[in-house]
């Protein structure tokens, strides 16, 4: 009996991820501007309403850089960064929830317990690490620790921490599409530059530092 409800929960999650991966391709059709657009249809609770869809993008996997692209195109850069990285840190706790309550006893593989051991002997420094690298999906991070016995105040803190740089980079870039300004978008690109090429670098140097 136990054996075919764990069955079953494996065939529930295969399905889920199939019907996702449909939908998801079809979400890569929707542009930031799109968002924005849906956004403003909220009126005075469209920032509440940004922040509701932040909150709901892990579940579907959509790119939270593009969300953070949208939070410049409607809010301008600070109000925009500012939602974002509430939007941002709340999504990554639904992700790590959901993950820590679904997927710990079903994802047994040897690296990703290789990766669990890591975040939970200094889970902090990792996670914070990860959120620099640009190259590693956000998502799969906050899934990732929700696996681990990683602390939820630490995986917050690093979140926050972390997320900062490119929040900000993302959210310039956004709003210098509005206002069509050449020079920001060159000073916005080099900053972009810096915040990708910057931590992958430095990784190895960071990574002897913890261990």
């Amino acid at each position: 009996m136990v054996q075919s409800g764990h069955y079953l929960k494996i065939v529930s999650i295969i399905a889920f991820v199939i019907v996702l991966f449909s939908f998801h391709q079809r979400l890569f059709d929707i542009s930031p501007e799109d968002i924005r657009t849906l956004i403003y249809t909220a009126g005075w609770f469209a920032p509440l309403f940004y922040i509701f869809l932040y909150l709901l993008r892990p579940l579907v996997l959509f790119p939270a850089s593009i969300f953070s692209i949208v939070g410049g195109l409607a809010f301008g850069a600070i109000m925009g960064s500012v939602l974002a990285l509430i939007g941002a840190t709340g999504g990554a706790i639904v992700a790590f929830l959901i993950s820590r309550r679904f997927g710990e006893d079903n994802f047994k593989h040897k690296k990703v317990l290789e990766l669990m051991n890591k975040f939970e002997t200094k889970g902090f420094y990792y996670v914070l690490l990860l959120r620099f690298l640009p190259v590693v999906n956000f998502d799969l991070i906050s899934y990732g620790a929700g696996l681990s016995k990683v602390s939820l105040k630490d995986f917050v803190k690093a979140t926050v921490i972390g997320i900062i740089p490119g929040t900000l980079i993302y959210n310039l870039m956004g709003a210098s599409l509005v206002e069509s300004d050449k020079s920001t978008m060159i000073w916005v690109g080099v900053l972009y530059l810096i915040v990708v090429v910057g931590p992958i670098i430095w990784k190895s140097n960071i990574m002897k530092r913890i261990e």
